[in-house]
């Protein structure tokens, strides 16, 4: 760590000590001042530098969706892998994260997709199976009925008319409203970026991205990514592709609209976006 490193995180430290945003643990969640903006009817983002978790710093971005006036929906490029920000500026979109897990080298999702109601049926979709991580999935009607569920299989899905889009994903983190019990993966155990999303009621649905593996930002393992949901008020959640895949897209905001901090090119800035295969957009 060099010299100028090492005053920065003091300087950060220091400000949120004299600020008294240190919170201890998620149990303070609540007490932390965020930066707060309406992006659109139905739509508010909400942001934070912080620290939580005995002295661990954190960024975090959040999208608090309205159903009943915005609409969501999942965008997939099959064939190949594309930014958030590019991906959602070819769309009609408002806001956006990154979706579910892919195939970083040749595109296309590793578990189970549907798009508009059709079944995406390209290899790496097609042949994957279900592991101790993938346990949750995403289910879409009409861009107004989100609902998150246990992941099952496809062909259990391919029977299913009624949603347009379905992603699965995991690990599943809450389900009616208690946390669930997560695998002992390195996924799940170790600090990482992560992104969520989370059903607060019928028609209440958030967005989250932390940022991590830079010395600003920690990220978060998934147990106290679970805790902040519940904390959040979340009825249900489920873990998105974290990682160098963490991204939060706001239609004109500078940086091309990125506004966390993706860790693809090992900085705490904005730049560094990686390509991804699919992403959840707000209209």
């Amino acid at each position: 760590m060099n010299q100028q490193n090492n005053y920065r995180t003091f300087m950060l430290l220091a400000l949120l000590i004299i600020t008294g945003d240190i919170t201890g643990q998620i149990g303070g969640f609540n007490k932390i001042r965020w930066e707060k903006e309406k992006i659109a009817p139905g739509l508010v983002w909400k942001s934070v530098h912080t620290i939580l978790y005995d002295s661990v710093p954190q960024n975090i971005n959040i999208l608090y969706v309205n159903l009943k006036k915005r609409k969501i929906s999942i965008n997939y490029d099959p064939q190949k892998n594309i930014a958030v920000s590019k991906q959602a500026s070819a769309t009609n979109a408002i806001a956006a994260v990154n979706g579910g897990f892919f195939n970083i080298k040749n595109g296309g999702s590793t578990t189970y997709i549907k798009i508009d109601g059709k079944i995406i049926d390209s290899d790496t979709a097609k042949k994957w199976s279900r592991n101790a991580n993938m346990t949750g999935s995403i289910l879409i009607t009409d861009g107004k009925k989100l609902f998150i569920e246990r992941s099952m299989t496809n062909t259990w899905y391919d029977g299913y008319q009624e949603y347009d889009d379905i992603l699965v994903t995991g690990p599943l983190l809450i389900e009616a409203a208690r946390t669930v019990k997560l695998p002992e993966t390195s996924l799940v155990t170790t600090r990482h970026p992560r992104t969520a999303i989370g059903i607060r009621n019928n028609k209440k649905v958030i967005l989250i991205t932390l940022d991590g593996r830079t010395e600003e930002a920690a990220g978060m393992a998934l147990n106290e990514l679970a805790e902040l949901m519940i904390s959040l008020k979340c009825r249900d959640a489920v873990n998105l592709d974290g990682g160098g895949s963490t991204t939060m897209w706001i239609y004109g905001k500078p940086f091309n609209g990125v506004v966390n901090m993706p860790c693809d090119n090992k900085k705490f800035d904005h730049l560094g976006e990686r390509a991804v295969s699919d992403i959840l957009i707000i209209r």
